[in-house]
């Protein structure tokens, strides 16, 4: 019998690596890049490499509006070429052969050429297309390469120039000392959980915060906070995380004192966003009301004596 190809995710209790984590000496790291503001009652963490990525997104966009530029420039250029030459058989056959040439004398082939630049003597883009499809050689190879230049910058400026204007900064993850809550939001929806109840995964890809939230059917569910704090999107050795998690146990356990003693509060520099995703008013009540939720639910994944997870009999 075949097994399964994607496992269910149990998450650990947060309060199981405290014990490891308060002893370390803060001083013998830097201060982690995912923490964002530090004050007496809060710290909060977020996505911390995102303005890289962002950049990466940014520079992928230039990259696409130069190609479709270059493109435009190739096009125009062939555009006048090909004006210019049609002007300039033109004007040698009438010099050649008279004025009258092209009413009298001129073969169809010829005649297919003078008509190409229209009554006005100008050739528009409609006649210039026509021309370059259609009296050329290997014409299905200049349609295929016309498509492919024109279209890859045109599909990659539709996808990312929408994306970059519209994508939402993440909320960040808030640890309150005082309510020993954790919380944050996404599009207006609260995300809660308390401190002493907070589970987390942890993999090779990022730090899973499992906080608590409403469902579009109303009922309580699971929501997934995700942390890289390497900020390396396919690998980090599991080590890596300790630094952040450190800094977070030892606020909630020591205060700010313990985490920043020379500073009353510490804010980062937001990461660029055309757009924030911004704190529901009635946030205070939301937290409060998932919260006794949880409490009347009580649906949490049980655990042992040890404090680990009990996965559901097969």
């Amino acid at each position: 019998m075949m097994g399964k190809f994607i496992k269910n995710i149990y998450p650990k209790p947060f309060f199981l690596k405290w014990k490891e984590l308060l002893i370390i000496d803060l001083s013998s790291f830097t201060q982690p890049e995912p923490i964002v503001e530090v004050n007496t009652r809060q710290l909060k963490i977020m996505q911390n490499k995102t303005k890289i990525r962002n950049w990466w997104m940014t520079l992928f966009l230039i990259g696409f509006f130069c190609m479709g530029l270059f493109q435009a420039i190739y096009i125009e250029h062939d555009w006048r070429q090909a004006e210019w030459s049609v002007k300039r058989f033109i004007q040698v056959s009438e010099e050649s052969y008279g004025s009258d040439y092209f009413d009298k004398n001129a073969s169809q082939d010829e005649m297919d050429i003078y008509n190409t630049i229209g009554d006005d003597k100008k050739m528009s883009f409609k006649e210039f297309i026509h021309d370059r499809y259609n009296n050329y050689t290997h014409t299905t190879q200049r349609i295929i390469g016309d498509t492919i230049f024109t279209g890859i910058p045109l599909l990659g400026i539709s996808i990312l120039l929408p994306w970059i204007i519209l994508l939402r900064k993440p909320a960040p993850l808030i640890f309150d000392r005082e309510k020993r809550v954790v919380y944050s939001w996404q599009k207006g929806g609260v995300w809660a959980q308390r401190y002493d109840d907070i589970r987390l995964h942890e993999n090779i890809q990022m730090i899973l915060f499992f906080l608590r939230c409403e469902l579009k059917d109303g009922s309580l569910g699971w929501a997934k906070y995700s942390l890289q704090p390497t900020g390396n999107p396919l690998f980090s050795p599991l080590s890596a995380y300790k630094p952040t998690l450190a800094y977070i146990a030892q606020f909630m356990e020591y205060g700010r004192e313990k985490v920043l003693p020379d500073q009353d509060s510490w804010q980062a520099k937001p990461p660029f966003y055309f757009r924030d995703d911004p704190e529901p008013a009635n946030i205070e009540q939301e937290i409060n009301r998932i919260l006794q939720r949880i409490t009347e639910v009580n649906n949490e994944i049980p655990l042992d004596e040890e404090g680990n997870p009990i996965p559901p009999e097969e």
